[in-house]
Protein backbone atom coordinates (compact mmCIF):
# COMPACT_ATOMS: atom_id res chain seq x y z
CA UNK A 1 0.00 0.00 0.00
CA UNK A 2 1.54 3.36 -0.47
CA UNK A 3 1.30 5.64 2.09
CA UNK A 4 1.24 9.76 0.67
CA UNK A 5 2.04 12.01 3.14
CA UNK A 6 2.97 15.65 2.83
CA UNK A 7 5.89 14.51 1.53
CA UNK A 8 4.28 14.22 -1.67
CA UNK A 9 4.64 18.18 -1.47
CA UNK A 10 8.09 18.38 -2.96
CA UNK A 11 7.81 16.33 -5.52
CA UNK A 12 4.66 17.70 -6.61
CA UNK A 13 6.63 21.01 -6.37
CA UNK A 14 9.55 19.96 -8.46
CA UNK A 15 7.93 18.68 -11.50
CA UNK A 16 5.05 21.78 -11.33
CA UNK A 17 8.50 23.91 -11.06
CA UNK A 18 9.79 21.74 -14.41
CA UNK A 19 6.80 21.95 -16.28
CA UNK A 20 6.21 25.74 -15.60
CA UNK A 21 9.90 26.46 -17.13
CA UNK A 22 8.86 24.22 -20.35
CA UNK A 23 6.03 26.16 -20.93
CA UNK A 24 7.72 29.51 -20.43
CA UNK A 25 10.71 28.14 -22.44
CA UNK A 26 7.93 27.77 -25.01
CA UNK A 27 6.26 30.85 -25.05
CA UNK A 28 9.82 32.77 -25.64
CA UNK A 29 9.79 34.03 -22.06
CA UNK A 30 12.97 31.93 -20.96
CA UNK A 31 15.91 32.21 -23.39
CA UNK A 32 17.97 28.97 -24.43
CA UNK A 33 20.96 29.60 -21.86
CA UNK A 34 17.80 28.61 -19.11
CA UNK A 35 16.51 25.88 -20.56
CA UNK A 36 19.62 24.18 -21.21
CA UNK A 37 20.16 24.73 -17.18
CA UNK A 38 16.86 23.82 -16.20
CA UNK A 39 17.94 20.34 -18.55
CA UNK A 40 21.06 20.04 -16.73
CA UNK A 41 19.84 20.48 -13.06
CA UNK A 42 16.72 17.96 -13.81
CA UNK A 43 19.07 15.26 -15.30
CA UNK A 44 21.88 15.96 -12.00
CA UNK A 45 18.96 15.46 -9.92
CA UNK A 46 17.65 12.51 -11.72
CA UNK A 47 21.08 10.80 -11.39
CA UNK A 48 20.92 11.62 -7.61
CA UNK A 49 17.78 9.92 -7.21
CA UNK A 50 18.92 7.32 -9.11
CA UNK A 51 21.94 6.49 -6.71
CA UNK A 52 19.60 7.73 -3.39
CA UNK A 53 17.96 4.47 -4.05
CA UNK A 54 20.78 2.25 -3.54
CA UNK A 55 22.85 4.83 -1.08
CA UNK A 56 20.60 7.03 0.56
CA UNK A 57 17.67 4.61 0.89
CA UNK A 58 19.67 1.41 1.78
CA UNK A 59 22.77 2.64 2.89
CA UNK A 60 24.92 1.11 0.25
CA UNK A 61 28.00 3.42 -0.97
CA UNK A 62 28.35 2.44 -4.94
CA UNK A 63 31.23 4.49 -6.87
CA UNK A 64 30.64 2.48 -10.18
CA UNK A 65 26.91 3.84 -10.02
CA UNK A 66 28.18 5.20 -13.67
CA UNK A 67 28.14 1.83 -15.32
CA UNK A 68 24.57 1.98 -15.35
CA UNK A 69 24.67 5.42 -17.11
CA UNK A 70 26.56 4.10 -19.58
CA UNK A 71 25.20 1.32 -20.39
CA UNK A 72 22.30 3.59 -21.02
CA UNK A 73 24.09 5.20 -23.40
CA UNK A 74 25.10 1.96 -24.92
CA UNK A 75 21.59 1.14 -25.44
CA UNK A 76 20.87 4.43 -27.20
CA UNK A 77 24.39 3.73 -29.70
CA UNK A 78 23.16 0.26 -30.33
CA UNK A 79 19.44 1.16 -31.21
CA UNK A 80 19.71 4.01 -33.37
CA UNK A 81 23.47 3.46 -35.04
CA UNK A 82 23.23 -0.64 -35.05
CA UNK A 83 19.62 -1.24 -35.34
CA UNK A 84 18.29 1.71 -37.15
CA UNK A 85 21.04 3.68 -39.14
CA UNK A 86 19.77 3.07 -42.65
CA UNK A 87 16.09 3.95 -41.99
CA UNK A 88 17.06 6.55 -40.08
CA UNK A 89 18.89 7.91 -43.58
CA UNK A 90 15.96 6.99 -45.49
CA UNK A 91 13.32 9.26 -43.78
CA UNK A 92 15.92 12.21 -44.14
CA UNK A 93 16.15 11.75 -47.26
CA UNK A 94 12.51 11.37 -47.88
CA UNK A 95 11.40 14.57 -45.41
CA UNK A 96 14.71 16.26 -45.00
CA UNK A 97 13.80 15.91 -41.06
CA UNK A 98 13.18 12.87 -38.80
CA UNK A 99 9.88 13.07 -37.83
CA UNK A 100 9.21 13.33 -34.24
CA UNK A 101 7.06 10.52 -33.48
CA UNK A 102 9.67 8.47 -34.98
CA UNK A 103 12.23 10.04 -32.46
CA UNK A 104 10.31 9.18 -29.70
CA UNK A 105 9.95 5.24 -31.02
CA UNK A 106 13.58 5.44 -30.73
CA UNK A 107 14.04 6.54 -27.54
CA UNK A 108 11.28 4.15 -26.25
CA UNK A 109 13.32 1.38 -28.06
CA UNK A 110 16.58 2.63 -26.44
CA UNK A 111 15.13 3.08 -22.62
CA UNK A 112 13.76 -0.07 -22.30
CA UNK A 113 16.96 -1.96 -24.27
CA UNK A 114 18.99 0.04 -21.43
CA UNK A 115 16.41 -0.92 -18.83
CA UNK A 116 16.81 -4.73 -19.48
CA UNK A 117 20.24 -4.19 -19.55
CA UNK A 118 20.58 -2.61 -16.22
CA UNK A 119 18.47 -5.41 -14.33
CA UNK A 120 20.51 -7.94 -15.96
CA UNK A 121 23.23 -6.69 -15.28
CA UNK A 122 22.28 -5.78 -11.42
CA UNK A 123 21.09 -8.94 -11.20
CA UNK A 124 24.21 -11.32 -12.31
CA UNK A 125 26.47 -8.96 -10.64
CA UNK A 126 24.23 -7.75 -7.29
CA UNK A 127 23.99 -11.59 -6.12
CA UNK A 128 27.45 -11.48 -4.65
CA UNK A 129 28.56 -8.32 -4.58
CA UNK A 130 25.58 -7.19 -2.50
CA UNK A 131 26.50 -9.74 -0.19
CA UNK A 132 29.48 -7.27 0.65
CA UNK A 133 29.39 -4.31 2.73
CA UNK A 134 30.86 -0.97 3.30
CA UNK A 135 34.11 -0.25 1.68
CA UNK A 136 34.43 -3.96 0.45
CA UNK A 137 31.03 -3.03 -1.56
CA UNK A 138 32.29 0.01 -2.79
CA UNK A 139 35.34 -1.15 -4.28
CA UNK A 140 34.12 -4.00 -5.79
CA UNK A 141 32.32 -1.47 -7.94
CA UNK A 142 35.06 0.65 -8.95
CA UNK A 143 36.37 -2.64 -10.29
CA UNK A 144 32.75 -3.88 -11.98
CA UNK A 145 32.80 -0.26 -13.78
CA UNK A 146 36.09 -0.95 -15.52
CA UNK A 147 34.95 -4.12 -16.81
CA UNK A 148 31.90 -3.06 -18.04
CA UNK A 149 33.56 -0.25 -19.81
CA UNK A 150 36.02 -2.66 -21.18
CA UNK A 151 33.31 -4.87 -22.56
CA UNK A 152 31.40 -2.31 -24.10
CA UNK A 153 33.73 -0.43 -26.03
CA UNK A 154 34.54 -4.59 -27.67
CA UNK A 155 30.80 -4.11 -28.38
CA UNK A 156 31.03 -0.74 -30.13
CA UNK A 157 33.42 -1.95 -32.42
CA UNK A 158 30.38 -3.69 -33.75
CA UNK A 159 28.90 -0.79 -34.90
CA UNK A 160 31.24 2.27 -35.22
CA UNK A 161 34.92 1.85 -36.39
CA UNK A 162 36.02 3.91 -33.35
CA UNK A 163 34.96 1.51 -30.68
CA UNK A 164 34.83 4.24 -27.93
CA UNK A 165 32.47 6.93 -29.59
CA UNK A 166 29.14 7.05 -31.13
CA UNK A 167 28.06 9.96 -33.57
CA UNK A 168 24.76 10.32 -33.40
CA UNK A 169 22.38 11.97 -36.08
CA UNK A 170 21.54 15.70 -36.08
CA UNK A 171 17.67 15.37 -34.68
CA UNK A 172 16.83 18.81 -35.81
CA UNK A 173 14.84 19.68 -32.16
CA UNK A 174 15.27 22.56 -30.49
CA UNK A 175 16.58 22.98 -27.68
CA UNK A 176 12.64 23.49 -26.04
CA UNK A 177 12.28 20.22 -27.73
CA UNK A 178 14.73 18.26 -25.83
CA UNK A 179 13.96 20.18 -22.97
CA UNK A 180 10.23 18.51 -22.83
CA UNK A 181 12.16 15.05 -23.47
CA UNK A 182 14.33 15.38 -20.64
CA UNK A 183 11.27 16.50 -18.20
CA UNK A 184 9.72 13.70 -19.35
CA UNK A 185 12.42 11.50 -17.98
CA UNK A 186 12.48 13.76 -15.05
CA UNK A 187 8.92 12.98 -14.51
CA UNK A 188 9.48 9.08 -14.71
CA UNK A 189 12.14 8.99 -12.36
CA UNK A 190 10.67 11.57 -9.46
CA UNK A 191 7.71 9.50 -9.38
CA UNK A 192 9.78 6.43 -8.83
CA UNK A 193 11.90 7.57 -6.91
CA UNK A 194 9.29 8.73 -4.30
CA UNK A 195 7.22 5.37 -5.21
CA UNK A 196 10.33 3.22 -3.87
CA UNK A 197 10.49 5.72 -0.39
CA UNK A 198 7.36 5.27 0.70
CA UNK A 199 6.22 1.96 0.12
CA UNK A 200 7.01 -1.35 1.71
CA UNK A 201 10.62 -1.61 -0.21
CA UNK A 202 11.45 1.55 1.17
CA UNK A 203 10.88 0.82 4.48
CA UNK A 204 12.67 -2.58 3.70
CA UNK A 205 15.66 -0.60 2.24
CA UNK A 206 15.46 1.66 5.56
CA UNK A 207 15.87 -1.01 7.96
CA UNK A 208 18.82 -2.33 6.16
CA UNK A 209 20.18 1.01 5.93
CA UNK A 210 19.95 0.87 9.90
CA UNK A 211 21.41 -2.09 10.93
CA UNK A 212 21.01 -5.02 8.50
CA UNK A 213 21.78 -7.72 10.96
CA UNK A 214 19.00 -6.48 12.74
CA UNK A 215 16.49 -6.31 9.94
CA UNK A 216 17.48 -9.92 9.20
CA UNK A 217 16.53 -10.96 12.52
CA UNK A 218 13.09 -9.35 12.04
CA UNK A 219 12.70 -11.56 9.02
CA UNK A 220 13.51 -8.77 6.03
CA UNK A 221 14.90 -10.62 2.73
CA UNK A 222 17.53 -8.44 2.91
CA UNK A 223 19.23 -10.04 -0.57
CA UNK A 224 16.28 -9.87 -2.22
CA UNK A 225 15.40 -6.39 -1.45
CA UNK A 226 18.99 -4.86 -1.86
CA UNK A 227 18.81 -6.90 -5.55
CA UNK A 228 15.49 -5.23 -6.14
CA UNK A 229 17.12 -1.54 -4.95
CA UNK A 230 20.12 -2.19 -7.49
CA UNK A 231 18.15 -2.51 -10.44
CA UNK A 232 16.01 0.61 -9.76
CA UNK A 233 18.82 2.53 -9.49
CA UNK A 234 20.13 1.14 -12.46
CA UNK A 235 17.55 1.28 -14.62
CA UNK A 236 16.89 4.62 -13.69
CA UNK A 237 20.16 5.91 -14.03
CA UNK A 238 20.72 3.91 -17.43
CA UNK A 239 17.73 6.28 -18.80
CA UNK A 240 19.86 9.24 -17.99
CA UNK A 241 21.89 7.78 -20.27
CA UNK A 242 20.11 7.27 -22.80
CA UNK A 243 18.46 10.54 -23.09
CA UNK A 244 21.92 12.14 -22.56
CA UNK A 245 22.94 9.99 -25.75
CA UNK A 246 20.27 11.31 -27.92
CA UNK A 247 21.27 15.07 -27.17
CA UNK A 248 24.88 14.82 -26.83
CA UNK A 249 26.14 11.44 -28.85
CA UNK A 250 27.99 8.87 -26.89
CA UNK A 251 31.26 8.64 -25.59
CA UNK A 252 32.08 5.31 -23.50
CA UNK A 253 34.88 6.87 -21.72
CA UNK A 254 33.25 9.93 -20.39
CA UNK A 255 29.63 7.94 -19.47
CA UNK A 256 31.48 5.08 -17.85
CA UNK A 257 33.70 8.09 -15.65
CA UNK A 258 33.41 7.66 -11.55
CA UNK A 259 33.08 11.10 -11.88
CA UNK A 260 29.54 10.59 -12.53
CA UNK A 261 29.12 8.30 -9.63
CA UNK A 262 31.57 10.85 -7.20
CA UNK A 263 29.04 14.02 -8.27
CA UNK A 264 25.48 11.71 -7.09
CA UNK A 265 27.27 10.65 -4.05
CA UNK A 266 28.18 14.60 -3.18
CA UNK A 267 24.59 15.31 -3.86
CA UNK A 268 23.04 12.40 -1.75
CA UNK A 269 25.63 13.59 0.97
CA UNK A 270 25.51 17.28 1.21
CA UNK A 271 21.64 16.57 0.85
CA UNK A 272 20.94 13.89 3.73
CA UNK A 273 21.03 10.18 3.56
CA UNK A 274 17.62 8.57 4.14
CA UNK A 275 14.77 10.66 2.52
CA UNK A 276 13.79 11.36 -0.84
CA UNK A 277 14.23 15.05 -0.36
CA UNK A 278 18.12 14.73 0.56
CA UNK A 279 18.89 14.20 -2.95
CA UNK A 280 17.11 16.61 -4.65
CA UNK A 281 18.27 19.52 -2.09
CA UNK A 282 22.18 18.23 -2.55
CA UNK A 283 21.84 18.27 -6.29
CA UNK A 284 19.99 22.29 -6.23
CA UNK A 285 22.92 23.10 -4.20
CA UNK A 286 26.04 21.14 -5.97
CA UNK A 287 24.62 22.97 -9.45
CA UNK A 288 25.12 26.55 -8.63
CA UNK A 289 28.42 26.08 -6.65
CA UNK A 290 29.66 24.10 -9.77
CA UNK A 291 28.84 26.03 -12.34
CA UNK A 292 29.82 28.98 -10.78
CA UNK A 293 33.25 28.06 -9.56
CA UNK A 294 33.88 26.62 -12.84
CA UNK A 295 32.92 30.09 -14.86
CA UNK A 296 34.68 32.15 -12.24
CA UNK A 297 37.76 30.17 -10.73
CA UNK A 298 37.68 26.75 -12.78
CA UNK A 299 41.58 25.99 -11.52
CA UNK A 300 40.06 26.25 -7.86
CA UNK A 301 36.68 24.25 -8.51
CA UNK A 302 37.97 20.99 -7.09
CA UNK A 303 39.31 23.00 -3.92
CA UNK A 304 35.80 24.64 -2.76
CA UNK A 305 34.33 21.69 -3.58
CA UNK A 306 36.89 19.49 -1.70
CA UNK A 307 36.21 22.47 1.06
CA UNK A 308 32.48 21.59 0.77
CA UNK A 309 32.33 17.86 1.15
CA UNK A 310 34.59 19.16 4.49
CA UNK A 311 32.80 21.42 5.88
CA UNK A 312 29.50 18.73 5.39
CA UNK A 313 30.83 15.62 6.89
CA UNK A 314 32.72 17.23 9.65
CA UNK A 315 29.81 20.15 10.84
CA UNK A 316 26.76 18.24 9.31
CA UNK A 317 27.20 14.52 9.05
CA UNK A 318 23.12 14.14 8.73
CA UNK A 319 23.44 16.49 5.39
CA UNK A 320 21.42 20.12 4.99
CA UNK A 321 17.88 17.96 5.27
CA UNK A 322 18.51 16.53 8.14
CA UNK A 323 19.91 19.07 9.94
CA UNK A 324 16.68 21.32 8.69
CA UNK A 325 14.42 18.18 10.14
CA UNK A 326 16.39 18.42 13.54
CA UNK A 327 15.62 22.28 13.94
CA UNK A 328 12.52 22.53 12.52
CA UNK A 329 10.56 19.52 13.58
CA UNK A 330 7.21 20.77 12.15
CA UNK A 331 8.59 20.29 8.34
CA UNK A 332 9.94 16.82 9.03
CA UNK A 333 6.31 15.23 7.44
CA UNK A 334 7.33 17.12 3.92
CA UNK A 335 11.34 15.86 4.27
CA UNK A 336 10.65 12.32 4.08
Amino acid sequence: MIVLRKSVVIPAILLLAGALLGVLGQAGYVRDLRLSQGTDIMKLIGLSLSMAVIMSYAGYVSFGHSMFVGLGGYAASYVVVGMHKQDIANLIAQHGYLPKTYIAYLLVESSLLAIALSVLVAVVIGLPVLRLRGAFFAIATIGLNYVLLNIVKVLLKGITIYGEEVAFPNFKLTTIGFYWIYYAFFVLTVVVAYLVRVTKLGFGLAAIREDEDAAEVMGVDTLKYKVIAFSIAGSLASLWGVVDAFNTSYSADLYFSLGHSIIMILSNAIGGLGTFTGPVVGALIYYPLNWYTQTMAAQLALVIMGILIIIVVDFFPSGVVGLIRNKLPKLRPYLE
